[in-house]
């Protein structure tokens, strides 16, 4: 009888660095580029509207009306609005896996739920009633005065969120540093020359307006979209075996300084 003829030994699991972090410049990029054609849409269209008449002029106004970023209700929001709802159940999915600062990520989860919704209905705009109030003390008259009252309340949520973004691996907590600059350059920075301009022009809006509101929510989708990009470049791959999991790092809550957060 021939000799048995050996078994091969069992594969040896993939080695730990056989998984690589999701890709955050790609999935940003995307996410960007969706943001600048809708805006490029929307200025065609307007641009179209203007120059033209009759029903293609007509037309093209029904065109700029579903891709202006200036409104509600239209795909512009719904896409800005998505943005807020795929950030908030990541990290609401990443809150459940318990990891390491689990109440900062059901914090942020909420906030960024909550920015869903507030994206598509303006929730914000009802802090004009306090807004106002605070404005009658001022040397200068703002267009938009919710933002006395919006951007102290983001530097306390930005605060509380803080130690949650410095324990994440140095891509992430530099790609979420670089959306939250961005998004509030455009909400609070641009919001406030907005509102300057309405103000300049007996709050009337023309065309400096709505370019200025086009660079604005440009500036808020692309903090968004860095943003998010960061907290999906949390998820590694092991292309080897299809296998997904959640960075390590962010499961013992390693800190820059190479500490354990307890």
């Amino acid at each position: 009888m021939p000799p048995e003829t050996p078994r091969a030994p069992d594969a040896p699991a993939p080695a730990p660095d056989a998984f690589r972090p999701l890709t955050l410049h790609k999935v940003a990029l995307g996410l960007i580029v969706v943001a600048v054609v809708i805006i490029l849409i929307a200025l065609a269209s307007l641009l179209g509207h203007q120059r033209t008449e009759g029903r293609l002029s007509e037309n093209l106004h029904v065109v700029f009306w579903y891709f202006d970023v200036g409104r509600e209700y239209n795909l512009a929001t719904w896409y800005n609005s998505g943005l807020w709802l795929v950030m908030g159940a990541l990290a609401a999915a990443i809150a459940v896996a318990r990891p390491a600062l689990h109440r900062s990520w059901w914090l942020l989860a909420g906030v960024a739920l909550f920015a869903s919704v507030d994206e598509y209905l303006e929730v914000h705009e009802r802090l004009d009633v306090p807004g106002d109030v605070l404005a009658q003390h001022l040397p200068v008259e703002i267009g938009f005065t919710w933002v006395l009252v919006g951007a102290p309340i983001a530097l306390v949520v930005g605060a509380l969120l803080l130690r949650l973004v410095l324990s994440l691996p140095r891509r992430a907590t530099l790609g979420v540093l670089l959306g939250g600059a961005l998004f509030l350059t455009g909400a609070v920075g641009i919001e406030t020359i907005n509102g300057r301009i309405l103000v300049a022009n007996d709050m009337v809006v023309d065309n400096a307006y709505i370019y200025s509101t086009m660079v604005e929510e440009l500036l808020e989708m692309s903090g968004v979209a860095v943003a998010l990009s960061a907290l999906v470049s949390l998820i590694q791959y092991d292309a080897g075996r299809g296998v997904l999991r959640l960075d390590p790092a962010v499961q013992v809550g390693r800190v820059r300084a190479g500490a354990s957060v307890p």
